[in-house]
């Protein structure tokens, strides 16, 4: 009995570390936010990660109160469309990010999103233990990163919409300062002859 107690919080830690090391692979490189010519397969790559992260999460809150062995199906399963959408949604963002001046839209919402879910999962952990030590199961560690993942990867998408527009107001402004400059200086008139300096305003438009 002990052994299988013990066997079943091993596994339970396996799949809570799985969680957390899908979620660090799930964050973008910061290669692409510099990179003048974004490759539109790395954020396909980037939005796998992702997908695989929060589908994996999806998958293992979809099994039973006990875990047990045969339940793996489940989270394969959720791991595998989740990656599926995840490329999808990845290489749509790589689209809308052509031609876009950094930072793009399409890899703030995937690095915000990617941090969100690795953040998540260990905020999410740290929660579970602490029912882990008020009579809980194992199985509240896992679960605890497996919420943790969902909310985060929630936020992040908020948060890199919201970066993004902030990043789109910014583009803007210096393009409409730009176009007009003012300075004071000095210029000199002509005056029966001699030259009378007198200030004057320049400017470029």
């Amino acid at each position: 009995m002990l052994g299988f107690r013990v066997a079943s919080t091993t596994r339970h830690w396996l799949a809570a570390a799985l969680l957390v090391s899908a979620g660090t692979l799930a964050v973008p490189s910061s290669a692409a936010a510099t990179d003048d010519t974004p490759t539109i397969v790395s954020y396909g790559f980037d939005g796998f990660w992702t997908g695989a992260d929060i589908g994996l999460a999806t998958g293992y809150l979809a099994t039973g109160r006990v875990y047990e062995s045969r339940e793996w199906r489940k989270l394969v399963f959720g791991a595998g469309v989740g990656a599926l959408v995840g490329v999808g949604v990845g290489l749509t963002l790589g689209v809308v990010d052509v031609g876009q001046t950094p930072p793009r839209t399409g890899w703030l919402i995937l690095r915000d999103t990617g941090y969100g879910t690795s953040l998540g999962a260990v905020v999410g952990i740290a929660v579970g233990a602490l029912f882990l030590i008020d009579s809980g199961t194992s199985k509240d560690l896992v679960r605890g990163a497996a919420y943790g993942t969902l909310i985060g990867g929630a936020a992040g998408i908020a948060f890199g919409v919201l970066e993004s527009s902030v990043a789109d107001r910014h583009r803007d402004v210096p393009a409409k300062a730009a176009g007009a400059r003012l300075r004071f200086g000095v210029t000199a008139v002509e005056s029966d002859g001699a030259l009378l300096p007198l200030p004057a305003l320049f400017g470029t438009f």
